[in-house]
């Protein structure tokens, strides 16, 4: 049995404590999916991003998540449990972003280090994003919040706010460079076999880092898997993206700019290692508010938001009522470790070539805000016998192919003397008939 499939084991066995924790329960399979089709209910509770760290639990969110629903993520779920696993079980996810509150009390990875903590956190924005990921479902048969709720988490917590006041820390390259290398040193440090953590979320857009860059390669060739943001626009002073982004150009190609969604996308090798994700507006995948989110060519797929449940400051369940490439990449985050716990030995190609070839749009023709289509993640669970035999393992290296030896031709000379009598045959042939007009002017008779 690999680590992975270990600490499944592990995780299964355990998966009930925190649920016990927050009170909250899993849905009966088949439940969730067939309410969300009803649409949405009306909200009893504050969007996630208003909700304060001292605001009283008004209840847990009465509407399904109309985001896992039109992904697939309520089937897959309902289809793992059929076969005794929770989905996300043995997986490890480090969220890097600006903190995960104590009071929502997702299950953190045990014998991998937190960074950066120190303090309340402030900012909800990362707490929202680990809820998306693994919060557990709500009580009384209230669905689903996160998409793998047995996946453990890292808080890797690189800046205090994304519209810092004085003397927080703001969103910098440089700080997520840094959790990614912290990251990366955690991996390392847990030796062989399967690395500490499995997954890294990156719901932040910044720009180019050589840092960020190696960590995120570096990462990959451990057999984690990086994925990011594409970008939303900057809309104010405190964004790190560049100015020009602000506003939409025709031809707009945003890859080379954020990071780290586009890391390699400069052509160079050793080529793209980063799962890339776009969002869509409505729960259906259709349109999408593209003067708000970035076109880029680095997009591999994308998600919707707005409908999704997750948690806010204070612990509660809340409603994520924005389109935002950030909340896309902690859904396709979830995915990521809910196919990981299907299938513990698959390798970061594997795993993405899951993703974007079971995606509803086409991996050939891509679309700058959608890449290969809104994720699947029942198609990507359930046909994984489409998925290529020969997808390449992390850091193996291409060995050059060897042409077979040419086998001996036991008729090369039989066919050389052939061609050679009926070049003669014809020449004697083509020789008779142009004498014979002579030969017969010549003729006595």
């Amino acid at each position: 049995m690999s680590t992975r499939g270990a600490r499944w084991a592990a995780a299964t066995c355990g998966v009930l404590a925190p649920l016990t924790l927050l009170g909250l329960g899993a849905a009966a399979p088949g439940q969730e999916a067939q309410a969300a089709q009803q649409g949405p209910a009306a909200p009893e509770t504050r969007s996630c991003t208003e909700v304060a760290a001292d605001d009283p639990r008004v209840g847990p969110w009465a509407g399904p998540s109309r985001a896992l629903a039109a992904t697939g993520v309520l089937e897959a779920q309902d289809l793992l449990r059929r076969r005794g696993v929770t989905p996300g079980a043995g997986v490890v996810v480090a969220v890097v972003d600006s903190g995960i509150a104590d009071a929502a009390r997702l299950p953190a990875a045990p014998g991998v280090a937190a960074y950066g903590q120190g303090g309340a956190v402030v900012d909800p924005h990362g707490t929202i994003v680990a809820g998306l990921v693994a919060a557990p479902p709500r009580p009384g048969g209230g669905g689903a919040v996160g998409v793998a709720p047995g996946a453990r988490l890292v808080d890797v917590r690189v800046l205090d706010a994304f519209s810092p006041q004085e003397g927080q820390a703001g969103p910098l390259a440089v700080r997520v460079a840094e959790g990614l290398e912290h990251v990366l040193a955690e991996v390392r440090r847990a030796g062989g076999g399967e690395p500490a953590v499995d997954v890294v979320n990156v719901s932040m857009a910044v720009p180019p880092e050589p840092r960020i860059d190696a960590a995120v390669e570096a990462l990959w060739r451990e057999g984690v898997v990086v994925v990011a943001e594409s970008g939303d626009r900057p809309v104010d002073e405190s964004d790190p993206l560049p100015d020009d982004l602000a506003v939409a150009t025709p031809g707009e190609d945003a890859a080379t700019q954020v990071h780290p969604a586009g890391a390699g996308s400069d052509g160079e090798e050793p080529g793209r290692h980063v799962l890339a994700v776009g969002a869509v507006a409505s729960p259906d995948g259709s349109g999408g508010p593209a003067d708000e989110l970035l076109r880029s060519s680095a997009i591999d797929v994308a998600a919707p938001t707005a409908g999704g449940v997750s948690i806010g400051l204070n612990g509660g369940s809340c409603g994520v009522d924005s389109v935002s490439t950030s909340w896309a990449a902690a859904q396709v985050t979830g995915v990521v470790a809910l196919l990981m716990s299907a299938y513990p030995d698959d390798t970061p190609a594997q795993v993405l070539d899951r993703l974007v070839s079971t995606a509803d749009g086409r991996a050939d023709v891509r679309s700058p805000l959608r890449g290969a289509g809104v994720v699947r993640a029942d198609e990507a669970l359930a046909r994984g016998l489409a998925v290529r035999p020969d997808a390449a393992a992390p850091g193996a290296e291409a060995e050059p192919a060897t042409a077979p030896a040419a086998e001996p031709d036991l008729l090369a000379g039989i066919r050389d003397d052939a061609v050679w009598w009926g070049v003669l045959g014809g020449g004697a042939l083509l020789l008779a008939l142009v004498l014979r007009p002579v030969l017969a002017r010549r003729d006595p008779a």
